[in-house]
C-alpha cells in the first residue's frame, strides 16, 4: 500500500480529478510497484502457453515426472525441464526426487486458483459487440 496521501480539495478535485468520491476512499490503498510487479511476474508465467498446459496438467494430478508430462504435452523432456525450472524459479512448482526420477507438483492451492479462474475466464463467451 502507498502512504502517498492527496488533499482533494474542491479546487483540485475540479481540474484533475472527474470523480472524487470514487477516488477518495482508494486512495493510500493501491498495491506498491514491487507488488504489482511480483503480481504482473505470476501472470506472465501464465502467458506462455506450453507453461499453461504444465500448470494445467499438474493440477489435475497430484504430481507428474517429467517424462509422464513430456508425453502428455507432446514435447520432449529436455523442453518440459526447461519450462518446469523457469515454473519452480517464480515458486509455482515443487519438485521431489525418488531415485533418478523427478516428480513435480503446484506449490499450493493459489496456482491451482489463479490457473483454474483464468481457464474459467478464457473459456467465457465474448460479449456481443466486443472486438
Amino acid at each position: 500500500m502507498s502512504n502517498l496521501s492527496i488533499d482533494l480539495t474542491p479546487d483540485r478535485c475540479e481540474a484533475e480529478c472527474l470523480h472524487p468520491d470514487q477516488v477518495a476512499p482508494l486512495i493510500g490503498r493501491l498495491i506498491g510497484r514491487e507488488d504489482a510487479d511480483r503480481v504482473a511476474d505470476t501472470f506472465a508465467l501464465l502467458a506462455d502457453p506450453t507453461r499453461a498446459r504444465i500448470l494445467h496438467a499438474l493440477s489435475l494430478a497430484d504430481e507428474l515426472c517429467v517424462c509422464d508430462l513430456a508425453l502428455l504435452l507432446g514435447m520432449t523432456e529436455s523442453a518440459v525441464s526447461h519450462q518446469l525450472r523457469l515454473l519452480r524459479a517464480h515458486r509455482a512448482v515443487e519438485r521431489r526426487k525418488a531415485g533418478r526420477v523427478v516428480y513435480y507438483r503446484l506449490a499450493d492451492d493459489h496456482v491451482r486458483h489463479v490457473l483454474i479462474d483464468g481457464l474459467r475466464h478464457a473459456r467465457e463467451a465474448a460479449p456481443q459487440g466486443a472486438g
